[in-house]
């Protein structure tokens, strides 16, 4: 994925952030790596761009906080998580 892309799923439109984009674009990678089978980051399908937009927005939003707090996905991307996990 482009970061233009992410930064428009973000809504950012200026570059102060964009190392940190990239930083947490990478995470989004090794976790699909090690927990998809198969997983090509070369040639992502619709629900793995998803999966991966909504990872990097999550972690881009609450970079910022110190409270320790249960984190939670989404229904929604747990469930899209589990099915490209069990291909």
């Amino acid at each position: 994925m482009e970061l233009a892309e992410l930064k428009a799923w973000l809504h950012i439109d200026y570059d102060d952030d964009d190392e940190v984009i990239k930083l947490i674009y990478d995470a989004a990678i090794e976790e699909m790596t090690e927990l998809i089978p198969e997983f090509d980051g070369e040639n992502l399908t619709a629900r793995q761009r998803l999966l991966i937009c909504t990872f990097v927005k999550e972690l881009y939003d609450k970079r910022e906080q110190t409270e320790a707090k249960e984190s939670k996905l989404r229904y929604a991307v747990q469930s899209m998580l589990l099915k490209e996990m069990l291909g």
